[in-house]
């Protein structure tokens, strides 16, 4: 019989500190692993023949920190609170899947860990990584999370219209199926967008641009404001250009593929062949001044004089008859206002096929509004009415306003004067709480479309990133890398179809910078609840009085969307069924691992709210549980055989080391003494030369252990098997 001492730190494999030779360090790393070391024996032991190996003792030193064999997921929340009377089905707002990776982790590690998931998530510009979780101590002694979520509310709102230079195409690469020209005939610098080449139509499909340098702020100074005076009058020759636009705010939408309805530039769904425009917008006014029978203007040409010695063109007008002429030609033009929308029939409350559309909004004829549709003369001419169009999203509200030659403003969409669902816009959601301009433009003229007001969160264009779409081939968008951004939509996007994940192979499209997705929690294709089928999105086919729309509006503190942070931490689930106060959070298991181990929802009553009200900060309740996986000793260069069942496998795991000591400890230097021995054939047939051992300390996944240091020691027991008579 014979007894092995084994220890990772061995005196021939130390590492010296060459600036101070009189100090010793011991490396840990390699050979010296304490989870995974080698001893080599300078006098080799002579192993019998069928001999046995048992571990005697292990003594070890393990880290204040924690094992997860599998991740640990909670749910991040901003919106409207479901409590026991509301389901998904009721509000805008989406949960946002937080995990945090298998793996060991200390105190400080793990609250690092989680802070950079919350921040990873794909949430709205308004909290974008505005996330904090620090460890909480007394007296130096560990007691729990300090975790935080804030808005930025109106505070950090900035005003970057001439900075407005980034852009993209809405069609990068034409289709024949439906027909679809490149939409690239403009320019986008310094906010001003501009036709390029030739003039066309609104609805030629030439010129349509999205700025993606910055999403548009949710606070009470938000706002986006476009001059078209350029677009609609000449100032150098002084006359009518008769041009039409189209100014709007889309999520943040890129081609994707190249062929049939769902072309990839706009949701799943849209239909926008035949449609009063062949683009995608979330919220849109559209000046059509073509309706008119005008055209291009005309200029007097004399051809004579009449009676009165008064120059007179072919048509015997005066110049001021032709002039008042010219300004009758104009009067049918009008500006409408639309949003991208599904139809519904109130009866079923479902969506009905094919209604996915730009769907027109009233903003004239109805109490609290305008009397009757802006038309050309308003529009159009130096001395017209209105020379802006702005665009407000206060909260969860997207309103408008013209913009008069004094700078007053007329509203056209405010709830406060109309909450009528037909004559007001569909509330934001976690699709579109990230919105962009969009410009269409008609005629080509010496400026264009300007944007002279643009708040946002950002102050560059990295801070909050439009997703990409690079790579692909030229002619039918197949291949490429979709790299996504920082929004919910774009996130989502990434895991349709027509993309190429990690584990399964559905798209031909490779993903970069994707995050968990809670609406694909199932792992397979359905969406849970889509926010674009969600409260007031989808229009009633015959509307009444009695649908109005109630918004979450501004915060009278905050600034900023009223809204609420949640975390929730386990399964919310009813138990008596049905779907209300269910964020569909099975998957969550994280709230005795960070101090609230009798929480399902975490909401901001039980934490303490600071920064005007627009953080919430929450404090562990009590000490976090965390328990240290099983760990098992290995001598990988020894010929015997276990079994593991957990991976199915032969195994080299010789002995199942105890998660705590006698006297309860789980850290620091632990001894375990065996007590009863359990003896493992080395299958020898004869006897061999030991002169190594490979000892390792691994979980029941056969993972080295991450959770060690400073020396381990494990005593092994070798004998020969009792019927050689080694032992009674």
């Amino acid at each position: 019989m014979s007894l092995i001492f084994t220890s990772n730190t061995q005196d021939e494999y130390r590492a010296e500190d060459l600036a101070d030779s009189t100090k010793t360090y011991r490396a840990n790393i390699g050979i010296e692993n304490p989870a995974d070391y080698h001893n080599h024996l300078t006098s080799p032991l002579e192993v019998k023949t069928n001999s046995q190996i048992a571990v005697q003792s292990v003594k070890l030193t393990r880290k204040g920190q924690w094992d997860f064999e599998s991740a640990t997921n909670l749910l991040y929340y901003f919106g409207r609170p479901l409590g026991d009377a509301l389901s998904l089905e009721d509000v805008t707002s989406r949960p946002h899947l937080v995990q945090v990776p298998r793996g060991s982790y200390t105190n400080k590690e793990f609250a690092s860990q989680l802070e950079t998931q919350m921040k990873r998530t794909k949430v709205s510009p308004a909290v974008h990584n505005n996330f904090s979780v620090n460890t909480s101590l007394v007296g130096g002694d560990f007691k729990g999370f300090e975790i935080s979520c804030s808005q930025n509310g109106s505070t950090y709102v900035a005003d970057m219209f001439e900075e407005l230079d980034s852009s993209i195409a809405d069609v990068v690469v034409a289709s024949t199926n439906p027909t679809r020209p490149v939409s690239n005939n403009f320019t986008l610098e310094q906010g001003i967008f501009a036709r390029t080449n030739a003039s066309g139509t609104l609805t030629d499909g030439l010129c349509c641009g999205i700025g993606t340098d910055f999403p548009l702020s949710m606070g009470t100074t938000s706002s986006f404001i476009v001059d078209f005076q350029s677009a609609s009058y000449d100032a150098t020759i002084g006359v009518n250009v008769n041009s039409s636009w189209a100014v709007g705010l889309t999520r943040p939408t890129v081609q994707l593929k190249n062929t049939g309805e769902d072309i990839g530039i706009a949701p799943q769904g849209f239909k926008s062949v035949g449609q009063v425009l062949p683009h995608f917008f979330d919220y849109v006014a559209v000046f059509d001044a073509e309706n008119g029978s005008r055209g291009s203007p005309s200029t007097f040409v004399a051809v004579g004089k009449d009676s009165n010695g008064v120059f007179i063109n072919s048509a015997g007008q005066t110049e001021a008859q032709f002039n008042t002429a010219q300004a009758l030609l104009v009067d049918t033009g009008s500006l409408k206002l639309y949003q991208g929308s599904y139809q519904t029939d109130i009866a079923t409350g479902k969506p009905l096929a094919s209604s996915y559309k730009l769907h027109e909004i009233l903003y004239y004829g109805g109490t609290g509004q305008v009397t009757s549709v802006i038309t050309n003369p308003s529009i159009l001419g130096g001395g017209a009415t209105y020379k802006g169009i702005e665009f407000n999203v206060e909260g969860d509200e997207v309103r408008v306003n013209m913009i008069k030659y004094d700078n007053s403003k007329v509203s056209l969409i405010d709830s406060a004067n109309n909450d009528h669902q037909a004559r007001s816009f569909k509330p934001t959601t976690d699709f579109t709480t990230a919105l962009y301009p969009k410009f269409i433009q008609s005629l080509m003229n010496n400026k264009g479309l300007e944007v002279t007001s643009y708040s946002t969160y950002s102050n560059a264009s990295t801070a909050y990133k439009y997703p990409t779409h690079t790579g692909y081939n030229a002619t039918d968008m197949s291949g490429g890398l979709y790299t996504v951004g920082d929004s919910s939509y774009s996130n989502e996007v990434s895991w349709s179809s027509q993309m190429r994940h990690a584990g399964s192979i559905e798209g031909d499209t490779s993903v970069a910078n994707q995050a968990p997705s809670w609406y694909r929690q199932d792992g397979v294709n359905s969406f849970i609840k889509p926010p674009d089928t969600t409260y007031k999105q989808m229009l009633p086919k015959v509307a009444s009085p009695s649908n109005t729309i109630i918004y979450q509006g501004v915060g009278s503190v905050t600034g900023g969307v009223n809204y609420q942070h949640l975390l929730v931490l386990e399964d919310t689930t009813p138990a008596s069924g049905g779907t209300k106060g269910d964020y569909y959070s099975s998957m969550c298991n994280i709230g005795s691992f960070i101090g609230f181990p009798d929480v399902r929802v975490l909401d901001q009553s039980q934490g303490t709210l600071s920064l005007s009200d627009k953080q919430v900060t929450w404090f562990s309740s009590d000490l976090p549980t965390f328990s240290v996986n099983s760990a098992f000793v290995r001598v990988t260069n020894l010929n015997y055989r276990c079994y593991n069942s957990t991976k199915n496998s032969v195994s080299k795991m010789l002995y199942h080391i105890p998660r705590f000591t006698n006297d309860g400890r789980q850290f620091g230097d632990l001894f375990f003494e065996v007590g009863d021995r359990t003896y493992v054939d080395l299958n020898n047939t004869s006897p061999f030369m030991l002169n190594q051992l490979q000892v390792s300390i691994c979980d029941k996944n056969e993972r080295i252990a991450q959770d060690l240091t400073s020396d381990t020691i494990v005593v092994f027991h070798i004998r020969q098997k009792e019927s050689y008579g080694q032992f009674s």
